[in-house]
């Protein structure tokens, strides 16, 4: 039959306790989790399961005490298998690490390990293609040891110029020569020849010099100048005797007279009828009393030769090179540089690119650089109208509606726009 209820009689059990019959009587019991503070056991406390090292967690979790009972936690970089068990995450398989994509990622307990790959530099989770020696000439370094040259440059680490003018790159007019220019080139007008003013680029622009009008010619003695394409003639009128001498520097030059440059040991000048022809003196290496002076690539002595800024490359006597915007000439194992002659621009737009040495013009202000040196100073006095239609002073900038990483600028009444490298929303 059915046991007597003491418990439903009023007998009273404090917090974490609850009132169990008996056959005679009732009695106080501590609920599960908690142990009495008396013997009778009508007031209980929790039970630190953890610290009483009471509880079920296995290996890779941490145990958290809890009111009457606890749970176990998975530790960083493990997964849990049921309430008192986790296993060990394997990031790499799973994919959730933040190793570069050119990084190898190796599975630790609790955790992984970025490691840049072979022909990368950085933490593992940003890797940079290295190459050794570095990209010359403003080139980038793509993959490792491979290096993306610049307009102009070749070679492994774009350590090379470009000659322009000897493979045919260059397309000058014929009143002009290719000069040859790191990463570059540039037309220049031929001697008879000069530029009407209009600078084209590929030398159109460069017409013949009258040098009778001019009166820059050599001609004497009754003989008249007559002016041809890109040179002049001195022509005997009918009926009278010419000698055909020549006046150079003060001193007359009888025809056919062949002498030393003064003051340039390596040219020698000829009187043909008139005209006065000057030339740098012919290198036959073949001849043993040749000038080394004027002719050092015939200079074979090893006390001749020369070594590179770096000491990699040596260099023959007479062999010339560019070095830091600078042109190189190895002379009977000296080295002599000067800077590069750069031409004369006549254009209000230039910018100097990177890697090159010497300016250049650009149709729009838009394509100058404005950190550097060779570009135009802005003129504050044209300004434009963004897309509001809102009045912009030149010189200023500003950043257009919607466009929280595109930068504005007006220039010369211009308004150039691209893309702003310190956008926090651009990384």
């Amino acid at each position: 039959c059915k046991g007597h209820d003491f418990c439903g009689e009023g007998h009273i059990c404090g917090d974490h306790s609850q009132c169990q019959n008996l056959l005679t009587r009732a009695a106080c019991v501590c609920r599960p989790g908690f142990a009495p503070i008396r013997e009778d056991e009508a007031y209980c406390q929790d039970v630190d399961e953890c610290a009483a090292g009471a509880h079920y967690c296995h290996e890779f979790t941490t145990c958290t005490n809890t009111a009457g009972s606890f749970h176990c936690d998975c530790l960083p970089g493990f997964l849990r298998v049921d309430d008192y068990s986790c296993t060990e995450h394997n990031e790499c398989i799973s994919g959730t690490h933040n190793c570069d994509s050119n990084a190898i990622c190796t599975n630790t307990v609790g955790s992984h390990r970025c490691t840049c790959g072979p022909g990368y530099i950085g933490n593992g989770t940003t890797c940079q293609p290295f190459c050794d020696g570095g990209c010359k000439n403003g080139g980038s370094c793509v993959s490792p040891n491979v290096c993306l040259c610049q307009s102009g440059f070749k070679g492994e680490l774009c350590e090379t110029d470009v000659n322009e003018c000897a493979v045919g790159i260059a397309q000058c007019h014929p009143n002009t020569h290719c000069v040859n220019l790191p990463g570059w080139f540039h037309c220049e007008c031929r001697a008879g020849y000069h530029d009407n003013g209009s600078f084209a680029l590929n030398g159109d622009s460069c017409t013949d010099i009258d040098e009778c009008a001019t009166g820059r010619h050599s001609c004497q003695n009754q003989t008249v100048c007559v002016n041809l394409e890109g040179s002049y003639d001195c022509r005997c009128p009918s009926g009278q005797h010419c000698s055909g001498e020549c006046l150079h520097d003060g001193q007359t030059k009888r025809n056919g007279h062949v002498w030393t440059l003064l003051g340039d040991r390596c040219s020698v000048c000829t009187c043909v009828n008139g005209q006065v022809f000057c030339r740098r003196t012919m290198c036959e290496c073949d001849n043993p009393n040749v000038d080394l002076f004027c002719c050092p690539e015939c200079d074979n002595r090893i006390t001749s030769h020369c070594q590179s800024h770096n000491g990699q490359v040596t260099y023959r006597s007479g062999d010339t090179w560019i070095h830091d915007c600078q042109s190189c000439r190895c002379l009977q194992g000296e080295v002599d540089c000067w800077p590069v002659p750069c031409p004369k621009l006549h254009c209000r737009h230039t910018v100097l690119l990177e890697g090159n040495c010497c300016a250049r013009c650009v149709g729009s202000p838009c394509e100058t650089d404005g950190d550097s040196a060779a570009a135009v100073v802005p003129d504050l006095t044209k300004s434009c109208r963004d897309e509001r239609g809102a009045q912009q002073l030149g010189g200023s900038s500003w950043r257009p509606d919607g466009g929280p990483c595109i930068l504005c600028h007006c220039q010369d009444g211009n308004i150039c726009c691209s893309a702003d490298p310190l956008c926090p929303f651009n990384n």
